[in-house]
Protein backbone atom coordinates (compact mmCIF):
# COMPACT_ATOMS: atom_id res chain seq x y z
CA UNK A 1 0.00 0.00 0.00
CA UNK A 2 1.60 3.52 -0.98
CA UNK A 3 2.36 6.06 2.40
CA UNK A 4 0.40 9.25 1.90
CA UNK A 5 3.39 11.95 0.87
CA UNK A 6 1.70 14.02 3.64
CA UNK A 7 2.57 11.88 6.74
CA UNK A 8 6.29 12.01 5.72
CA UNK A 9 8.82 13.64 7.38
CA UNK A 10 10.66 15.97 4.79
CA UNK A 11 14.22 14.14 5.72
CA UNK A 12 12.81 11.02 5.02
CA UNK A 13 11.30 12.30 1.92
CA UNK A 14 14.34 14.19 0.93
CA UNK A 15 16.52 9.84 1.68
CA UNK A 16 13.94 8.77 -0.76
CA UNK A 17 14.52 11.36 -3.33
CA UNK A 18 18.31 10.32 -2.88
CA UNK A 19 17.88 6.67 -3.29
CA UNK A 20 15.83 7.21 -6.37
CA UNK A 21 18.54 9.57 -8.34
CA UNK A 22 21.17 7.48 -6.71
CA UNK A 23 19.87 4.36 -8.25
CA UNK A 24 19.64 6.07 -11.92
CA UNK A 25 15.66 6.50 -12.21
CA UNK A 26 16.23 10.26 -13.55
CA UNK A 27 12.94 11.46 -11.23
CA UNK A 28 11.86 14.55 -11.77
CA UNK A 29 9.51 16.82 -9.75
CA UNK A 30 6.01 15.63 -11.26
CA UNK A 31 7.10 12.12 -10.67
CA UNK A 32 7.98 12.78 -7.53
CA UNK A 33 5.33 15.05 -6.36
CA UNK A 34 3.06 12.03 -7.75
CA UNK A 35 4.89 9.28 -5.92
CA UNK A 36 4.60 11.21 -2.52
CA UNK A 37 1.54 12.98 -2.94
CA UNK A 38 2.58 16.10 -2.52
CA UNK A 39 2.73 19.43 -4.42
CA UNK A 40 5.22 20.22 -7.07
CA UNK A 41 6.61 23.59 -4.85
CA UNK A 42 7.53 21.00 -2.26
CA UNK A 43 9.43 18.57 -3.95
CA UNK A 44 11.27 21.92 -5.38
CA UNK A 45 12.35 22.79 -2.08
CA UNK A 46 13.25 19.26 -1.40
CA UNK A 47 15.57 19.49 -4.21
CA UNK A 48 16.94 22.97 -3.52
CA UNK A 49 17.66 22.08 -0.04
CA UNK A 50 19.28 19.06 -1.26
CA UNK A 51 21.36 21.07 -3.58
CA UNK A 52 22.48 24.35 -1.65
CA UNK A 53 22.38 23.43 2.08
CA UNK A 54 23.08 19.76 1.88
CA UNK A 55 25.53 20.23 -1.19
CA UNK A 56 24.73 17.06 -2.89
CA UNK A 57 25.85 17.61 -7.14
CA UNK A 58 22.40 17.53 -8.44
CA UNK A 59 21.92 18.19 -11.74
CA UNK A 60 19.10 18.13 -14.12
CA UNK A 61 19.13 16.78 -17.85
CA UNK A 62 17.13 18.04 -20.14
CA UNK A 63 17.38 15.82 -22.36
CA UNK A 64 16.30 13.00 -19.84
CA UNK A 65 13.74 15.11 -17.94
CA UNK A 66 14.88 13.84 -14.84
CA UNK A 67 17.63 14.24 -12.09
CA UNK A 68 20.75 12.90 -11.50
CA UNK A 69 23.71 13.19 -9.53
CA UNK A 70 27.03 14.87 -11.21
CA UNK A 71 30.05 12.63 -10.15
CA UNK A 72 29.72 9.34 -6.92
CA UNK A 73 27.59 9.61 -3.98
CA UNK A 74 28.20 7.28 -1.27
CA UNK A 75 27.22 9.26 1.43
CA UNK A 76 24.36 11.36 2.40
CA UNK A 77 25.46 14.16 4.94
CA UNK A 78 22.13 14.18 7.19
CA UNK A 79 22.12 10.79 8.12
CA UNK A 80 25.89 9.84 8.43
CA UNK A 81 26.78 9.24 11.79
CA UNK A 82 30.06 8.00 13.76
CA UNK A 83 31.06 5.82 15.98
CA UNK A 84 31.33 8.42 19.16
CA UNK A 85 27.80 10.14 17.75
CA UNK A 86 26.19 6.72 18.12
CA UNK A 87 28.02 6.84 21.96
CA UNK A 88 26.51 10.50 22.57
CA UNK A 89 22.92 9.01 21.36
CA UNK A 90 23.42 5.90 23.55
CA UNK A 91 24.46 7.67 26.72
CA UNK A 92 21.82 10.40 26.29
CA UNK A 93 18.75 7.89 26.28
CA UNK A 94 20.41 6.57 28.87
CA UNK A 95 20.77 9.37 30.75
CA UNK A 96 16.81 9.93 30.95
CA UNK A 97 16.58 6.43 32.85
CA UNK A 98 17.65 8.39 36.00
CA UNK A 99 14.18 10.67 35.51
CA UNK A 100 11.62 8.40 33.97
CA UNK A 101 8.09 8.61 35.09
CA UNK A 102 7.95 11.99 34.81
CA UNK A 103 6.43 15.05 32.25
CA UNK A 104 9.85 16.11 31.65
CA UNK A 105 11.37 12.42 30.58
CA UNK A 106 8.14 11.95 28.43
CA UNK A 107 9.35 15.32 26.71
CA UNK A 108 12.87 14.44 26.04
CA UNK A 109 11.59 10.59 25.59
CA UNK A 110 9.72 12.19 22.43
CA UNK A 111 12.37 14.86 21.14
CA UNK A 112 15.02 12.09 21.12
CA UNK A 113 12.70 9.78 19.47
CA UNK A 114 12.73 12.08 16.47
CA UNK A 115 16.06 12.85 16.56
CA UNK A 116 17.17 9.31 16.07
CA UNK A 117 14.45 8.52 14.25
CA UNK A 118 16.04 10.35 11.38
CA UNK A 119 18.62 8.16 10.97
CA UNK A 120 17.09 5.04 9.76
CA UNK A 121 17.59 4.18 6.48
CA UNK A 122 21.55 5.07 7.07
CA UNK A 123 22.62 2.81 10.05
CA UNK A 124 20.40 -0.54 10.93
CA UNK A 125 20.28 -0.83 14.61
CA UNK A 126 17.97 -1.48 17.47
CA UNK A 127 17.98 -0.26 21.10
CA UNK A 128 17.06 -3.58 22.24
CA UNK A 129 21.00 -4.76 20.48
CA UNK A 130 22.73 -1.80 22.29
CA UNK A 131 21.01 -2.99 25.25
CA UNK A 132 23.12 -6.24 25.27
CA UNK A 133 26.11 -4.05 24.44
CA UNK A 134 26.31 -1.64 26.90
CA UNK A 135 24.66 -0.93 30.44
CA UNK A 136 24.28 1.98 32.77
CA UNK A 137 24.22 1.23 36.88
CA UNK A 138 22.81 3.38 38.65
CA UNK A 139 20.72 4.69 41.62
CA UNK A 140 17.19 3.48 41.18
CA UNK A 141 14.77 6.52 42.23
CA UNK A 142 11.39 5.19 43.59
CA UNK A 143 8.11 6.66 42.80
CA UNK A 144 8.04 9.39 45.39
CA UNK A 145 11.52 10.67 44.45
CA UNK A 146 10.12 10.82 41.05
CA UNK A 147 7.18 12.77 41.16
CA UNK A 148 8.99 15.44 43.34
CA UNK A 149 11.37 15.88 40.36
CA UNK A 150 8.96 16.44 37.71
CA UNK A 151 7.11 19.12 40.41
CA UNK A 152 10.56 20.42 40.75
CA UNK A 153 12.09 20.65 37.20
CA UNK A 154 8.37 22.39 36.68
CA UNK A 155 8.62 25.07 39.34
CA UNK A 156 12.10 25.84 38.17
CA UNK A 157 11.10 26.25 34.68
CA UNK A 158 7.96 28.51 35.89
CA UNK A 159 10.30 30.36 38.17
CA UNK A 160 7.53 29.02 41.08
CA UNK A 161 8.33 28.69 44.88
CA UNK A 162 7.97 25.46 46.52
CA UNK A 163 7.14 23.83 49.54
CA UNK A 164 8.46 20.23 51.13
CA UNK A 165 9.21 18.83 54.77
CA UNK A 166 13.43 18.41 54.55
CA UNK A 167 15.34 15.84 57.37
CA UNK A 168 18.85 16.85 57.38
CA UNK A 169 21.26 14.09 57.45
CA UNK A 170 21.99 14.32 61.62
CA UNK A 171 17.79 15.39 61.63
CA UNK A 172 15.31 13.85 64.27
CA UNK A 173 12.35 14.41 61.58
CA UNK A 174 11.48 16.37 58.50
CA UNK A 175 10.59 20.00 58.92
CA UNK A 176 9.14 22.17 56.51
CA UNK A 177 10.86 24.65 53.87
CA UNK A 178 10.38 27.05 51.60
CA UNK A 179 12.21 28.07 48.21
CA UNK A 180 12.86 29.55 45.20
CA UNK A 181 14.31 26.73 43.31
CA UNK A 182 16.87 27.11 40.97
CA UNK A 183 18.93 23.99 39.42
CA UNK A 184 18.84 20.10 40.16
CA UNK A 185 22.36 18.11 39.44
CA UNK A 186 22.62 15.05 39.31
CA UNK A 187 26.13 13.77 41.58
CA UNK A 188 27.21 10.39 41.66
CA UNK A 189 23.88 8.79 40.89
CA UNK A 190 21.75 10.92 43.55
CA UNK A 191 19.86 13.71 42.38
CA UNK A 192 20.32 17.47 44.35
CA UNK A 193 18.03 20.60 44.33
CA UNK A 194 19.66 24.18 44.68
CA UNK A 195 17.28 26.86 46.19
CA UNK A 196 17.39 29.84 47.86
CA UNK A 197 15.82 29.58 51.12
CA UNK A 198 13.53 31.98 52.46
CA UNK A 199 13.68 31.50 55.79
CA UNK A 200 17.59 31.45 55.99
CA UNK A 201 17.62 34.08 53.33
CA UNK A 202 20.49 31.83 51.41
CA UNK A 203 21.61 29.29 48.85
CA UNK A 204 20.86 25.69 50.21
CA UNK A 205 21.45 21.80 48.29
CA UNK A 206 18.38 19.42 49.15
CA UNK A 207 18.73 15.69 48.96
CA UNK A 208 16.11 14.61 46.84
CA UNK A 209 15.68 10.85 48.66
CA UNK A 210 15.26 13.52 52.49
CA UNK A 211 12.23 15.58 50.55
CA UNK A 212 8.47 14.92 51.26
CA UNK A 213 5.18 16.67 50.90
CA UNK A 214 6.84 19.01 48.20
CA UNK A 215 4.11 21.22 46.34
CA UNK A 216 4.61 24.08 43.90
CA UNK A 217 3.12 27.04 44.77
CA UNK A 218 1.70 30.27 43.10
CA UNK A 219 3.68 32.77 43.78
CA UNK A 220 6.28 33.56 40.98
CA UNK A 221 9.91 34.90 41.68
CA UNK A 222 12.55 36.21 39.58
CA UNK A 223 15.89 33.71 39.20
CA UNK A 224 19.22 35.79 40.35
CA UNK A 225 20.80 37.16 37.11
CA UNK A 226 24.03 35.71 37.76
CA UNK A 227 23.31 32.41 38.89
CA UNK A 228 24.90 29.21 37.39
CA UNK A 229 23.84 25.85 38.68
CA UNK A 230 26.57 23.88 37.46
CA UNK A 231 29.40 26.92 38.37
CA UNK A 232 28.20 26.19 41.76
CA UNK A 233 28.27 22.90 42.04
CA UNK A 234 31.76 23.06 40.30
CA UNK A 235 32.77 24.76 43.91
CA UNK A 236 32.30 21.61 45.81
CA UNK A 237 34.17 18.34 45.66
CA UNK A 238 30.47 16.83 45.83
CA UNK A 239 27.63 18.72 46.58
CA UNK A 240 27.79 20.89 49.94
CA UNK A 241 28.60 24.88 49.38
CA UNK A 242 28.40 27.32 51.72
CA UNK A 243 26.63 30.44 50.13
CA UNK A 244 28.69 33.50 49.92
CA UNK A 245 31.82 31.58 51.66
CA UNK A 246 34.45 32.19 49.01
CA UNK A 247 36.93 29.78 51.06
CA UNK A 248 39.43 27.85 48.44
CA UNK A 249 41.17 25.18 49.33
CA UNK A 250 44.21 23.62 46.74
CA UNK A 251 43.91 19.77 47.83
CA UNK A 252 47.08 17.78 47.55
CA UNK A 253 47.15 14.38 47.81
CA UNK A 254 49.39 11.30 47.43
CA UNK A 255 47.93 7.95 45.52
CA UNK A 256 49.61 4.47 45.38
CA UNK A 257 49.52 1.45 43.58
CA UNK A 258 45.64 0.85 42.46
CA UNK A 259 44.61 4.19 43.93
CA UNK A 260 47.22 5.45 42.21
CA UNK A 261 46.28 4.23 38.74
CA UNK A 262 42.19 5.10 39.15
CA UNK A 263 43.30 8.68 39.85
CA UNK A 264 44.45 8.52 36.18
CA UNK A 265 41.32 6.53 34.54
CA UNK A 266 38.73 9.00 36.58
CA UNK A 267 37.92 12.55 37.14
CA UNK A 268 36.87 13.34 40.24
CA UNK A 269 36.64 17.11 39.83
CA UNK A 270 36.58 20.06 37.37
CA UNK A 271 40.06 21.27 38.20
CA UNK A 272 41.33 17.93 38.82
CA UNK A 273 44.98 17.93 37.63
CA UNK A 274 47.12 14.18 38.28
CA UNK A 275 50.74 14.07 38.64
CA UNK A 276 52.92 11.15 38.16
CA UNK A 277 55.25 10.82 40.97
CA UNK A 278 57.57 7.10 39.36
CA UNK A 279 58.14 6.29 36.27
CA UNK A 280 55.41 3.06 35.99
CA UNK A 281 52.45 5.49 37.48
CA UNK A 282 52.22 3.63 40.58
CA UNK A 283 52.89 6.92 42.44
CA UNK A 284 50.92 9.98 41.66
CA UNK A 285 50.01 13.59 43.26
CA UNK A 286 45.89 14.87 42.46
CA UNK A 287 45.58 18.17 42.83
CA UNK A 288 41.99 19.78 42.61
CA UNK A 289 40.59 23.20 44.13
CA UNK A 290 37.11 23.03 46.36
CA UNK A 291 35.42 25.00 48.86
CA UNK A 292 33.84 22.84 51.70
CA UNK A 293 36.30 19.70 52.62
CA UNK A 294 34.10 17.59 55.03
CA UNK A 295 33.16 15.29 51.63
CA UNK A 296 37.19 15.65 50.28
CA UNK A 297 37.40 13.87 53.94
CA UNK A 298 35.49 11.33 53.36
CA UNK A 299 36.41 10.31 49.64
CA UNK A 300 40.74 10.75 51.07
CA UNK A 301 39.29 7.74 53.49
CA UNK A 302 37.63 5.32 50.96
CA UNK A 303 41.67 4.39 49.58
CA UNK A 304 42.66 3.75 53.45
CA UNK A 305 46.95 3.32 53.66
CA UNK A 306 47.22 3.72 49.91
CA UNK A 307 46.25 7.57 50.64
CA UNK A 308 48.04 10.76 51.96
CA UNK A 309 47.32 14.09 52.52
CA UNK A 310 49.55 16.73 51.70
CA UNK A 311 47.70 20.03 51.69
CA UNK A 312 45.97 21.61 53.25
CA UNK A 313 46.65 21.26 56.87
CA UNK A 314 43.07 21.73 57.63
CA UNK A 315 42.57 18.40 55.40
CA UNK A 316 45.32 16.53 57.21
CA UNK A 317 43.64 17.45 61.05
CA UNK A 318 39.90 16.25 59.65
CA UNK A 319 41.52 12.90 58.00
CA UNK A 320 43.64 12.04 61.90
CA UNK A 321 40.64 12.86 63.53
CA UNK A 322 38.12 10.60 62.26
CA UNK A 323 40.80 8.23 61.91
CA UNK A 324 41.10 8.36 65.94
CA UNK A 325 37.60 8.25 66.15
CA UNK A 326 37.25 5.04 64.03
CA UNK A 327 39.75 3.41 66.35
CA UNK A 328 37.87 4.02 69.54
CA UNK A 329 34.64 3.22 68.06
Amino acid sequence: MPRDGRTRRPLHRIYEIHARIRNGSLPNCSTLAKAFEVDRKTIQRDISFMRDALGLPLVYCDDLHGYRYEGDVSDFPVFDISSEELAALFFTRTALQGIRGTRLADALGAAFSKITHSLLGKIEFSWSNLDEAFSHKSVQQDQSQIKCFGQLAKAILDQSETAFHYRKLAGERAVPRKVQPLHLGEVEGGWYLIAHDLDRGALRTFALPRMSRCRVLQTRFERPAGFNGTAYLNKSFGVWNVAGDDTRHVVRLELRNYAARLAQERRWHPTQEVVALDARGNKVEVRFEVGRLEEVMRWVLSFGSQAKVIAPPELKKMVRKEVRAMQKG
